[in-house]
């Protein structure tokens, strides 16, 4: 019993009740949607009840800005929704134990992201994913906090890792890629977030060598430098960049032919390897540049 993972309760791991649901893209299992509720119920609440109806950072009532939030969600117009408290607390339960996935991360990263006291919600959310080994994580190295997919766990803290990596780093114009990327992966648009997961490492390669006018360009001066010092690991990336460059590729889609064969896994794929790449040249670069100012 000592291989058992430690969130396992004592029915999972004697087998009275089952175990998980293994990570599966564009699905949040009903486990996990009760326990979501119960940090957002708490969420709300502290919201609501921390400053009477007004805090003073804050730049709209909560009532409002419930009502903006719900008038959003499910689309309605905002004197549409409940004024009554124990009402507005069950349409946003509604929201998290029955609809789409993807609006259950926007409710989540509007509270998370708002102006109102939210830090028991901020503690227990990124908690809760893990716990039930989500397929997807939540970032808070920076505001907007925001969710990002994984294909398993050690892919999910790797990209975690890229990404802080890029932040800490300044390379932002990777970061604004990335979470674009996300964005299109939860709007289902797969070849658009496949162009800003690209672009995310032509943003590192060009703030890297500002004159390059192409990715293959940026890589050449990145050896010369020795920032990338395998040019195998350049080849088997250029290759990969070439798919999305093609006639008949990502960008380059002919019109009469229709949207390009691209899916969530592959817009999944993509995003990941184009993470872990942008951190490992910004990662090579700070070496370089470290090793420049120690010589100096």
């Amino acid at each position: 019993m000592a291989n058992n993972p430690p969130n396992l309760s004592f029915s999972q791991r004697y087998g009275h009740e089952p175990l998980p649901e293994p990570m599966q893209l564009e699905h949040l299992s009903k486990d996990l949607r009760r326990e979501i509720w119960n940090a957002v119920r708490d969420g709300l609440k502290e919201i609501r009840y921390s400053s009477i109806e007004y805090t003073v950072d804050a730049n709209e009532p909560p009532s409002r800005f419930f009502a903006r939030t719900l008038g959003t969600l499910e689309k309605i117009p905002e004197d549409e929704v409940p004024s009554q408290d124990g009402l507005v607390l069950q349409q946003f339960k509604s929201i998290v134990m029955h609809r789409d996935f993807n609006i259950v991360l926007d409710l989540i990263e509007r509270l998370l992201n708002s102006d109102f006291p939210t830090a028991a919600l901020r503690s227990r959310i990124p908690a809760l994913f893990e716990k039930h080994a989500a397929a997807y994580r939540l970032d808070m190295s920076q505001q907007p906090y925001w969710f990002y997919p994984q294909g398993n766990r050690e892919q999910g803290e790797a990209i975690q890792q890229s990404i802080e990596t890029i932040h800490q780093n300044n390379m932002d114009g990777a970061t604004t890629h990335l979470r674009q990327a996300v964005e299109h992966i939860n709007a289902q648009q797969y070849a658009d977030s496949i162009t800003d997961s690209i672009h995310a490492v032509e943003s590192v390669a060009r703030q890297i060598a500002p004159k390059a006018n192409t990715l293959g360009t940026a890589l050449n001066f990145l050896i010369k430098e020795g920032s990338l010092m395998n040019p195998v690991l350049k080849k088997a990336f250029e290759k990969l960049y070439g798919y999305t460059n093609s006639e008949q590729g990502v960008r380059h889609a002919l019109l009469d032919q229709g949207s390009p064969n691209v899916g969530l896994d592959e817009a999944v794929f993509m995003y990941g390897a184009c993470a872990s790449f942008a951190a490992y040249l910004t990662r090579k670069y700070q070496q370089v540049a470290q090793q420049g100012t120690d010589g100096r």
